[in-house]
This record gives structure tokens, C-alpha cells and sequence, in this order.
């Protein structure tokens, strides 16, 4: 399988705890050959983006440019993303994951 889980939500971790794991899975998974990343943060008790949907944002714009992840798309973009297609083309685990159908604002997928 080359299609990683992770969630951020669980145990209300800090912004700076749920980065810091973020940061240690990204670069296991990368390192164990995952091709993609399924982030679970939440999307805020109001729907607006919770403090750690909003910091993963500026992680990953940096993470992007620095080289340390290829591509990011949010829950939300999926249906209409390049991104997604080519992350289905080569890891076609993520066909079966039902939670990337329904715009869902609180998961990121990364391709690593």
C-alpha cells in the first residue's frame, strides 16, 4: 500500500504538537515509499477552519516550495484538482477512500 493515514484530530494535539507530527510522519512515510498522505485535521467547530487546518495550510506552501513534498490538495478541491488525478494514477489506493468524494474541508491529501 502507498496510501498513509494520518490523523492530526485525534487527541486535540497543540497547532505546534499536530505540526511537529505532521513534519516526523511526512518524512517516514517518504522514507517507507508512501506515495500519498491522507491528513485528517478538521475543519473547525464552525466550518471556518480550526487553528490547525489553517496553520497545515502555511505548512504546506512552505513544505511545497522547499522540495520536502511534491503537491497538496485540500478535501475540499479534490473532485476538481490535477493534482488528485495524477495522485489516482499512481496510487490507486485512494479510488477507495470515500471520504475524498464528498468536498470534505477537514482532510488534505499530500503527495509525497
Amino acid at each position: 500500500m502507498r496510501y498513509k493515514i494520518l490523523n492530526l484530530k485525534e487527541n486535540q494535539p497543540t497547532v505546534e504538537l499536530a505540526l511537529a507530527i505532521l513534519e516526523i510522519e511526512v518524512e517516514m512515510a517518504r522514507r517507507e515509499g508512501y506515495y500519498a498522505m491522507k491528513v485528517i485535521h478538521g475543519y473547525g467547530s464552525h466550518g471556518v477552519g480550526g487553528a490547525i487546518k489553517k496553520a497545515l495550510n502555511f505548512w504546506l506552501m512552505s513544505a511545497k516550495k522547499r522540495g520536502f513534498i511534491r503537491d497538496y490538495v485540500k478535501g475540499e478541491h479534490w473532485l476538481a484538482s490535477q493534482t488528485a488525478e495524477k495522485i489516482k494514477k499512481q496510487c490507486p489506493e485512494v479510488i477507495g477512500d470515500p471520504e475524498l468524494y464528498f468536498s470534505n474541508s477537514g482532510i488534505t491529501i499530500i503527495q509525497l
